[in-house]
């Protein structure tokens, strides 16, 4: 009797074990689709060497803020890049509507650091920052001064992020 208990519980435990497998298989492969979509989205972008990359934040995982479930966070990859800022928002406005996708909007109007945005017919979305080289300088080194001259905002280089976001523009 006490060997039937003891096979059972064997395959209980075998079967618990293998639906969790299968659910982290399913989990990771489509993390892993999600994680191929993004990169093919940057590929697409086709940016040239005048784009250096600084810092790069790219995942497959959907992730839900904690305060707020209904927005995910964006993947994203910062560059430098020494062009004005007017150059490079023409620069990757070509390049976006290239890639397939269409202007969708902006954020932060006249301020040292626009946000524009650019959705595509699969409902992806490219949010892009163009940040001169005082304003970033500002930001990251406490430097003077807070608000730019119009010389100091036409000035090269530029630091730009490219966010890439599958599921939402609500970041």
């Amino acid at each position: 009797m006490l060997s039937y208990v003891v096979l059972v519980f064997v395959f209980f435990a075998l079967i618990a074990m293998s639906a969790y497998l299968i659910e982290r298989l399913a989990v990771s492969k489509n993390n892993n689709h999600r994680y191929q979509q993004i990169t093919t989205i940057y590929t697409s972008l086709r940016l040239d060497n005048s784009y250096r990359p600084v810092k790069t934040n790219v995942f497959g995982d959907k992730r839900a803020y904690n305060y707020d479930k209904g927005r995910t966070e964006s993947s994203s990859v910062e560059y430098g890049r020494n062009a004005t800022s007017e150059e490079t928002l023409k620069d990757i406005t070509s390049r976006a509507r290239a890639a397939g996708f269409s202007e969708a909007g902006s954020a932060y109007e006249g301020s040292i650091a626009p946000q524009y945005y650019f959705k595509n017919d699969a409902g992806n979305y490219l949010r892009v920052t163009i940040e001169p080289k005082a304003a970033h300088d500002a930001a990251v080194y406490g430097t003077e001064p807070s608000v730019l001259t119009p010389e100091e905002r036409a000035q090269a280089p530029v630091y730009v992020t490219v966010k890439v976001n599958l599921d939402d523009n609500n970041e």
